[in-house]
């Protein structure tokens, strides 16, 4: 097969896939997913790719996803456990765990072969970088492709987006008041708005553009007193994170600042606040980065009671890099920012590139797996990998950590790291953004844990 054609066919399924994703099934969208069954569709009727051609491409597409993935949430990982974070990721990790619990039990009691269940639980939980860790992990141990891991995905993955809604409206029914559910609006003046007057005194969102400012400690830069205002919130990555003297400040957070006008201008020129300048794309970060993370997933380690080694593979090692160096790259001076736009064009092309290429690859078996090999229960088993986790840690949260609806739907959809899902929550929550909150502290951290898991379940079951 001609190079042109496998573009011409790689192009066509994620065309149509990205095409069918803007639609709603029941309110509900699958977004990206839709390349993943087009996929299937084009290699059930025959069309499918050079093997050479498609293990590169899916793999280069699992890096890139993982490597933007560890971009947009490393500057928040570290931070997202101050401020409270700790007792919401604390609950977030609950829900992994026990998803991972129940994955071992079921295939226990069902005698279903380790790596199709291990690919049904990251359909279960919408979770792509878990179904990629787990398929090269899987190569790495066996050195064997194994289909039905991404089978096994593929059929679990439209009961889990809507399992998750669903756990959240039987919590409500179940723990939850009617006025538990509903916050009232505030009657506070807006702090959104780029500037909060309160008498002489301001509050400015300022832009940090400016590159000499990169990496630098506000103890270092005493702007309380060669400029008479303070740094009072600083918003980065979408996470809000807690400001001291020892805060770092880093190229493209977004800072709040405090005091006169004249002064929160001192601070504008000093800073930057300038969106041009950011939108320079910074390619030695991401590209030494991708090498330094193939380099170091490909190192083997011995891991007690594991007979042979194993590596932290291509998805593993480059989403550890990535969370390092967006996280102390700024430390060193590297300038590690993109903006959200360019991260999102390389993440939904990583993805997009992924999911094509598994779809492909998975396609031929699908509808024999769905007929004759038992695959309608993979769907029950994803329902009850997405519900029962989602159902305990939530009458946790409500019991023993006391948690608001709108606060512990976000911080269940985050532990998902499911969009659709935190699209129902923030409904709920639409005079207060609590729920946006909780899924973006808990984000950095499960993100992480899904990889991690799908490893270890791959290495310690098969």
């Amino acid at each position: 097969m001609t190079i042109a054609l496998s573009m011409i066919i790689l192009s066509c399924v994620i065309a149509l896939g990205k095409l069918l994703g803007r639609f709603k099934i029941w309110g509900v969208s699958f977004g990206v997913t839709w390349v993943l069954f087009i996929g299937i569709v084009f290699a059930h009727f025959g069309y499918n790719l050079n093997p050479e051609i498609l293990h590169f491409m899916k793999e280069f597409g699992l890096i890139l996803f993982v490597y933007s993935i560890g971009m947009q949430v490393g500057p928040s990982f570290f931070s997202s456990f101050m401020s409270g974070g700790i007792r919401l990721n604390c609950l977030a990790t609950l829900v992994v765990i026990l998803g991972a619990v129940v994955t071992l039990a079921l295939i226990e009691i069902t005698g279903i072969d380790a790596p199709t269940m291990i690919g049904v639980m990251s359909g279960a939980v919408t979770n792509t970088p878990g179904l990629g860790a787990a398929q090269q992990t899987f190569t790495d141990v066996t050195g064997l492709d194994s289909s039905n891991i991404a089978l096994g995905y593929a059929v679990a993955y439209p009961l889990g987006v809507v399992g998750c809604i669903a756990s959240f409206i039987l919590l409500k029914f179940i723990l939850f008041k009617k006025e538990d559910a509903v916050v009232p609006q505030s009657t506070a003046p807006s702090q959104d708005a780029a500037e909060v007057h309160t008498g002489a005194v301001i509050q400015k969102k300022i832009i940090v553009s400016k590159r000499k400012i990169n990496g630098l400690q506000l103890a270092k830069l005493e702007f309380d007193k060669y400029l008479g205002a303070n740094v009072v919130k600083i918003r980065r990555a979408g996470v809000e994170i807690s400001v001291s003297p020892e805060t770092r400040l880093q190229l493209g957070d977004v800072v709040t600042v405090s005091g006169t006008k004249s002064s929160a201008e001192a601070m504008e020129k000093v800073l930057g606040n300038s969106l041009k300048k950011l939108d320079h794309p910074n390619l030695f970060a991401i590209f030494a980065g991708i090498a330094f993370g193939c380099f170091l997933g490909s190192i083997p380690f011995h891991i007690p009671g594991i007979p042979q080694p194993i590596k932290l593979g291509l998805a593993g090692g480059p989403l550890i890099v990535s969370i390092l160096i967006s996280y102390f790259g700024p430390r060193f001076k590297m300038i590690t920012y993109s903006t959200t736009s360019a991260n999102l064009m390389i993440r939904e092309i990583g993805i997009s590139l992924f999911l094509a290429c598994v779809g492909l690859q998975a396609g031929d078996g699908f509808v024999d797996s769905i007929v004759n090999k038992g695959g309608c229960m993979w769907i029950l088993y994803g329902a009850i990998i997405t519900i029962i986790p989602l159902l305990l840690s939530g009458a946790v949260g409500k019991l023993l950590m006391r948690m608001k609806y709108t606060t512990l739907i976000g911080v269940l959809a985050g532990a998902t790291t499911n969009p659709p899902a935190l699209a129902y929550a923030s409904d709920q929550d639409k005079n207060n953004d609590a729920a946006a909150v909780g899924y973006a502290t808990v984000y950095p951290l499960t993100m992480f844990l899904r990889v991690l898991v799908a490893q270890l379940l791959i290495l310690f079951v098969i």
